[in-house]
């Protein structure tokens, strides 16, 4: 996916789920945004601890991009 369509669709998603309109996702919007998955918050905080490179317990843009293109989008 060339990087600027994925860009605005990692930003869409972003702020889809960004509730309080921070810039970042935090693991309690990530698992809101789940819904009713069998995914454990203690899962979805390993995986931001993954791609949180600056450590703040968020995911902003370029963590998130990281993360799409790691994946092969």
């Amino acid at each position: 996916m060339p990087w600027q369509v994925l860009s605005q669709t990692v930003l869409t998603f972003l702020k889809s789920i960004d509730k309080n309109s921070s810039g970042t996702i935090d693991a309690r919007e990530l698992l809101e945004a789940l819904g009713d998955s069998d995914i454990k918050e203690e899962q979805v905080q390993h995986f931001i601890e993954q791609y949180d490179k600056n450590k703040d317990g968020m995911l902003d843009l370029n963590e998130l991009m990281d993360f799409f293109e790691s994946i092969g989008l």
